[in-house]
């Protein structure tokens, strides 16, 4: 991995990221990212995350949209830019332009003019306004239909399964006591030329937003644009009142201490396994052999031609491992699943694995459905996860699914008749920019208590939940991503091959401590998901995976960290404290220890170096300093 960029050691690509225009006026500012309005603020207090214009395809994919900035201009009341944007995809091809304007008395307007240059079908083409999470779930909103009348309502806490929201035109919220912000959304769309916006909960796609989209899933779709067709759709933000403003964005830096005790355990800590990518893993040279965690999570279809080679390979790999298997199973449709079951039970057997949990799951609910269905015709939940348990009378039985929370969410097991609940997660369902993938994190709390509250009591099993995609429950493939650049519903993701996967890696499983998740697969043994390239080089996230497996049900230790940006975890190895810690974000931190760490810091200047030595990451005595800027997504392993 040598002569690597510093983009690639960061994000795994040498595609550059958008650049950030700054725009304020007065107390009103925002930051324009490529097209994407973000981070609309007003004293210093967000109020809504972002406001984009997109187009989705036919498989809720979301093709690029290449801008070019027109004009820009500000001054002291104000600002205004304008971009012309163009999407040319297959045999999509959209253009349009997009204005923003905004005003010192909070005012922002934005407005896109767009032209069909081509027909296409396409599941929605639009704004969306993405509302922020933090401070905000379960807080009031006053809602404006389409008729005008109002409505008060609330911003859900627990996930909400379907739309929350209906028939908007407008939303009315506080952003801080005393500020309140109004959001009017107006368009237009080949079937309907007065269009409302409804809303849907994107915490269950781990987006750390609620999201008000343009048109209804009530209608149907795909819908055809026919080429030539013109439409005009607006946003428009109104502040009222005022606030104080808003406390400093952390640049005093962080401090880490540690508290009193230990807090439960660490969870178990696995990886996941899909059956292309088991050869070569039972060889003693490959990379992630020198893994050492507590499971694997070993994907398989019954109905597979080769399902009793992959099941014997996957025994031999755990065996290699040392680490036990929990083993998930997908059901042909129109087969029983008692017989089916009790078939996969035996070939297990004669394949030598023993998986110590089991989740199977009806290959239909490997597509995602609307909470109104309709639903495919497949066997009861509760008597599938009955039959497993007689199958594997030695298992755990898992229920939930194979795919994500949302689905999850939507269809929800009979808890009486499993021993815990599972899903898993992507950040890249809707968006793929640095900062969307990152602030994903925030959603991951909300995920975690959401799925105690549909088990309650159940031991709680996330994943294998990576950046990259696995499979695409929305459409009828991933993303190709053959360039290797940030793609939303790609399977190959860049940035697993760099810092960033590693940063994201650590504060996943820090907020997954946290929370008391029982077990918490990130990642794969191998392929694009993996920990290694294919020339044997270690990518940084094997060496955040090393530290979490050796983490993996040991005492927890508490750990205050005084700031923001940066994720820990702390744990207690024998007589010795453990800790991993992460900068969440591409600008160095100014971090602050506690007395007596020792460890090693993995950053650019570190990378090939940990790149060729599966060790590197092993406790070290290098004393640290008790202040150390931590640079780029780069993590600290100590310890005292």
């Amino acid at each position: 991995m040598a002569g690597l960029s510093d983009p690639e050691k960061l994000y795994g690509t040498s595609e550059p990221a958008p650049a950030v225009l700054h725009l304020s006026a007065g107390p009103l500012s925002a930051e324009l990212e490529g097209g994407s309005v973000r981070s609309i603020r007003f004293a210093g207090h967000e109020a809504i995350r972002g406001i984009d214009y997109l187009l989705r395809d036919a498989s809720w994919r979301t093709p690029p949209a290449r801008f070019t900035l027109v004009s820009r201009a500000e001054w002291p009341e104000g600002f205004a830019v304008v971009f012309e944007a163009e999407v040319k995809d297959g045999d999509v091809h959209y253009r349009f332009r997009l204005t923003i304007e905004g005003a010192r008395d909070g005012r922002l307007k934005v407005r896109a003019d767009g032209e069909a240059l081509t027909g296409f079908m396409t599941n929605r083409t639009g704004f969306v306004v993405l509302h922020p999470i933090l401070g905000v779930a379960g807080r009031p909103v006053t809602v404006t239909h389409k008729d005008g009348t109002t409505e008060e309502t609330h911003f859900p806490r627990l996930i909400s399964p379907d739309q929350p929201i209906l028939d908007i035109r407008a939303l009315r919220q506080e952003v801080a006591p005393g500020l309140t912000v109004t959001c009017r959304m107006e368009a237009e769309l080949p079937h309907d030329p007065d269009a409302v916006f409804e809303m849907e909960d994107q915490r269950n796609w781990t987006d750390a937003s609620y999201k008000t989209y343009v048109g209804s899933l009530l209608d149907p779709w795909p819908y055809r644009i026919e080429a030539g067709a013109r439409l005009t759709q607006k946003i428009t933000l109104a502040f009222e009142g005022s606030a104080a403003p808003a406390a400093g964005s952390g640049d005093a830096g962080v401090t880490l201490s540690f508290g009193d005790g230990v807090r439960g355990q660490v969870p178990e800590i696995g990886l996941g396994l899909m059956p292309p990518y088991r050869h070569g893993l039972g060889e003693a040279g490959h990379p992630a052999r020198s893994l050492r965690p507590q499971f694997i999570t070993a994907y398989a279809e019954t109905g597979a031609a080769d399902f009793a080679d992959i099941l014997a390979d996957y025994a031999r790999i755990a065996d290699a491992l040392g680490a036990a298997v929990q083993l998930e199973l997908v059901l042909p449709a129109g087969r029983s699943p008692g017989p089916e079951l009790a078939r996969a039970a035996a070939a297990c057997e004669k394949a030598g694995l023993r998986p110590a949990r089991v989740i199977a799951s009806p290959e239909p609910y490997l597509k995602s459905v609307q909470p109104s269905g309709p639903w495919p015709e497949v066997a009861d939940l509760g008597h599938i996860y009955n039959q497993a348990r007689m199958a594997f009378p030695g298992a755990a039985i898992l229920g939930g699914m194979l795919s994500y929370f949302t689905e999850l969410n939507r269809k929800r097991p009979p808890a009486a008749t499993i021993d815990g609940v599972t899903c898993t997660t992507t950040p890249i369902v809707h968006a793929a920019d640095d900062r969307s993938v990152m602030e994903t994190l925030e959603a991951l709390p909300a995920v975690f208590e959401s799925m105690a509250a549909i088990a309650p009591g159940k031991s709680l099993h996330i994943g294998p939940s990576a950046i990259a995609m696995r499979h695409n429950p929305y459409g009828a493939a991933t993303a190709p991503n053959p360039g290797r650049k940030r793609v939303a519903m790609a399977e190959d993701d860049p940035r697993q091959r760099g810092l960033f996967a590693a940063a994201w890696t650590v504060g996943y499983a820090a907020l997954a401590a946290g929370a008391g998740v029982a077990s918490l697969a990130l990642n794969h043994l191998a392929g694009p998901a993996g920990v290694a390239g294919e020339d044997g080089g270690l990518w940084p996230v094997y060496h955040a995976m090393a530290a979490l497996c050796d983490a993996g049900d040991k005492p927890l230790i508490p750990i205050r960290i005084a700031g923001r940006d940066v994720a820990a975890l702390a744990w207690r190895d024998g007589g010795r404290e453990r800790l991993l810690a992460a900068n969440l974000t591409a600008a160095p931190v100014r971090l602050s220890l506690p007395a007596g760490i020792s460890g090693r810091v993995l950053n650019l200047a570190s990378f090939e170096a940990a790149a060729a030595d599966p060790d590197w990451s092993k406790p070290a005595d290098d004393p640290l300093p008790a202040s150390l800027e931590l640079g780029a997504y780069a993590v600290l392993f100590g310890g005292r």
